[in-house]
């Protein structure tokens, strides 16, 4: 990091610290970017204390971050605790959850059962953020304002067209348009699913482990929406590769919960199609996301992504064969080439 970029930081920080009377960051301190795919900037602080310095792009982006977190704090939910913000500067000082994210405990380990556990208790921890998040949400406006609807599922599938099929792959608006068909359908298959408290990036590197506790950051895109599409981004999770057998496991463990306390789903069979729905739908966006901060953003660490999530996407058209004309295009020797490109 460059010294100027460093001290601009540290004395940002210590501005907000001035005002709530607090000891200052010695100018020595250790400042590390966080690498990510957003545009806020996120910085650790390594001093006396460790903390995250998080810049925002604007002044709403830091009302709402503090008005979610305030409303996810008091339901239990294991957020980042906020120490200081300055809403005009688009500052805020939290508090560091460590680097024990379960995207990287996962791939240290080959105990499957240790990984088995890991997950179990992160999924009970999203029970407990749809469910408890969703009781009084209304309070919560942020969220309670974004409803994950039609509109919302068909900017995702645009998404991904324009920036994976279109602009990473290089097929043409024709070829694109054919699609817009089964797009419409897959998003008319959740119209009467009951809405949710939806984190909408519930994955891997948002998701960690401090003291034991699960954390959860990047919340503050969350909506009211299905309960399955949090699943599907965290069972299918492009960071991440888990066995089959073991998403299986886990999915039915979810179904278990959910059948318990919400009774949402008449049975197994319908609630695994509207999974894999949601799957199909997780994949499409994060495929998007990937080409997106890759090629426009010009952080090329994602597009090592793609290929996993290519094979998710692939397992999903193949369980549920409605989707022709989408299965057609990712079968095609075009999104072939395309991935052999990054894997080679």
């Amino acid at each position: 990091m460059r010294v100027k970029k460093r001290i601009e930081i540290l004395n940002a920080v210590n501005r907000l610290l001035e005002k709530k009377v607090l000891s200052l960051v010695n100018k020595d301190a250790e400042v590390i970017y966080l690498v990510g795919g957003s545009d806020r900037e996120f910085y650790r602080i390594i001093d006396r204390d460790t903390f995250i310095a998080m810049f925002a792009s604007t002044k709403d982006e830091v009302e709402e971050y503090l008005e979610i977190q305030e409303y996810l704090s008091k339901k239990g939910v294991g957020v980042p605790e906020v120490f200081m913000a300055d809403i005009d500067k688009k500052v805020l000082l939290i508090e560091d959850v460590g680097s024990k994210s379960l995207n990287s405990l996962v791939k240290k380990s080959d105990d499957m059962d240790f990984i088995e556990r890991l997950y179990k208790g992160v999924i009970k921890k999203l029970f407990h953020l749809q469910i408890d998040g969703n009781i009084g949400i209304e309070k919560c406006k942020p969220v309670y304002k974004r409803v994950f609807d039609y509109d919302a599922l068909r900017w995702e599938s645009d998404y991904f067209s324009n920036s994976f099929l279109q602009m990473f792959c290089g097929f043409s608006k024709e070829a694109i348009e054919k699609l817009d068909e089964d797009f419409h359908n897959l998003a008319l298959s959740f119209v009467d699913e009951p809405l949710f408290f939806m984190h909408r990036d519930f994955q891997s590197q948002n998701i960690f482990f401090k003291n034991g506790n699960v954390r959860i950051i990047d919340f503050q895109s969350a909506h009211r929406g299905m309960l399955t599409y949090d699943l599907a981004s965290l069972m299918k999770d492009a960071y991440v590769t888990l066995t089959r057998e073991m998403r299986e496991k886990l999915l039915f463990f979810y179904f278990s919960l959910v059948q318990e306390k919400v009774g949402v789903y008449r049975d197994y069979k319908t609630f695994r199609r509207i999974y894999v729905l949601s799957a199909i739908q997780r994949n499409m966006q994060a495929l998007g996301a990937f080409s997106f901060l890759s090629l426009v953003k010009k952080k090329r660490w994602f597009i090592k992504a793609i290929p996993q999530g290519i094979k998710y996407l692939k397992e999903g058209l193949d369980e549920i064969n409605d989707f022709k004309s989408i299965r057609e295009i990712i079968y095609s020797k075009k999104v072939t080439k395309c991935i052999k490109s990054i894997t080679s």
